[in-house]
């Protein structure tokens, strides 16, 4: 690292410091090809999902907070023994391979249900894991200040990657199918496993002190850092933000369903809709990450980000409650999604760098997973709920949650700053 100081590294955003270029470089990398490959998957995902049937979407998702309860364990008992080097081949390349025999599963025009389900659960479920272990690794390997600086570029090549992934499905899909774009998927996963690891090399050989702690496991039991999750007032409040999001962005979800299965009739039609979106949605991450993430950071701290979310959120729910049509809900979902994306998650992961490491992998892996997609459960029992209120009334109902997610957004940007300062002092 750089000696120079840190408070004057943080206020120049987009300054890289002496040893951080190619470890850099390499993790952008990697979070490009790692959210190129998986939104070829999710644009077929999310037509997936229309082909087994939309009244079963509910259902899907519950079936999916199950089979990530299952697999959270074996998660956690691989983090515990693996060396934190090999992390990223461990858990990547048996989803690779899953994937992989989806595809010469998967044939061309009807998908049978029972197929499109279990691909459906597959995406929802896994994709979480290969984002989670990748800013296990991220937030273990950058610290504080670096990341500050730094994890605006980072996801901004992760957006990059979720712009060419979902415009390259809306432009072949139709003409290479359903199979080869799983296979073109699955092979852009593969190749950011070995970015990712060199990420992980690079990174280690500029900082002498970390480089014996890639060649050791995370170590420690699950209980202790579950017992901390439920301890914590900052990781409860990160855990609250986690919920309220996945809630709201269930309750779009479904009306989202709900009008492309009455707008566009084939699964070829629904796929280059949602890849279209993604590309919208994604194109807006990025220019948030790009021009506006750091700044915000460099100049009001993460708490600033968390405020510009939820504010930004807030205002494009109450535009819907005004205008209740389906081109506004489509619009905004790219909205939406593209601050979340783009705002809520560089700032989000800064938050945990400020922890210790078993907590980044062990309690983090459970607020990235299962509480995501057990917090898509409750969304969609909610929806229920709520869908006779019509589209306006679920708008206004998301507008009043963003504004009070502002006070805690205050609270957490406050807490992570005196974490950091702490962190600071004890050096």
């Amino acid at each position: 690292m750089s000696a120079a100081n840190p408070g004057t590294l943080v206020s120049r955003r987009w300054h890289v410091a002496s040893g951080e270029g190619a470890a850099l470089i390499a993790s952008a990398g990697t979070y490009f090809l790692l959210l190129c490959g998986y939104y070829m998957l999710r644009s077929l995902r999310d037509a997936m999902a229309l082909e087994a049937g939309r009244e079963n979407i509910p259902l899907l998702f519950a079936l999916t907070f199950v089979v990530m309860l299952a697999i959270l364990p074996l998660y956690w008992w691989v983090v515990a023994r693996v060396r934190r080097a090999w992390l990223l081949a461990a858990v990547y390349v048996p989803i690779i391979a899953l994937f992989a025999a989806l595809g010469a599963s998967a044939h061309e025009g009807h998908v049978p249900v029972a197929l499109a389900g279990v691909y459906f659960v597959s995406v929802l479920a896994l994709n979480l894991f290969l984002v989670c272990v990748f800013w296990s690794v991220m937030v273990d390997l950058w610290a504080p200040q670096a990341a500050k600086r730094l994890f605006g570029f980072v996801t901004a090549g992760g957006s990059a990657g979720a712009l060419v992934g979902p415009t390259f499905n809306a432009t072949f899909v139709q003409t290479l199918g359903v199979s080869w774009v799983i296979y073109l998927a699955c092979t852009l996963l593969l190749i950011a496993v070995f970015t990712g690891m060199a990420a992980q090399r690079m990174r280690a050989a500029a900082t002498p002190d970390a480089t014996s702690e890639q060649h050791v496991a995370v170590g420690g039991r699950a209980i202790d850092y579950l017992q901390r999750l439920v301890r914590s007032p900052y990781l409860l409040t990160i855990a609250l933000f986690i919920v309220m999001d996945q809630v709201l962005g269930q309750l779009m979800y479904n009306e989202q369903a709900r009008y492309v299965e009455s707008a566009y009739a084939s699964l070829t039609e629904r796929a280059a809709l949602f890849a279209w979106l993604d590309v919208a949605s994604n194109v807006l991450a990025l220019i948030l990450q790009i021009a506006v993430v750091s700044w915000l950071t460099a100049h009001g701290g993460v708490r600033t980000t968390l405020l510009a979310m939820w504010g930004l959120c807030a205002a494009t729910f109450a535009a819907l409650g005004l205008f209740p049509v389906g081109a506004m809900l489509l619009v905004t979902q790219v909205i939406r999604r593209g601050a979340d994306y783009g705002l809520m998650k560089p700032a989000r992961e800064m938050l945990f760098t400020v922890l210790e490491s078993p907590t980044k992998f062990k309690s983090k892996s459970l607020l990235d997973t299962a509480l995501h997609r057990g917090s898509d459960s409750l969304g969609g029992a909610l929806y229920v709920l709520v869908a006779p209120l019509g589209l306006a009334g679920i708008a206004g109902l998301g507008a009043a949650a963003c504004l009070l997610l502002v006070g805690g957004a205050r609270w957490l940007g406050a807490a992570f700053a005196d974490q950091e300062s702490k962190g600071l002092r004890s050096r």
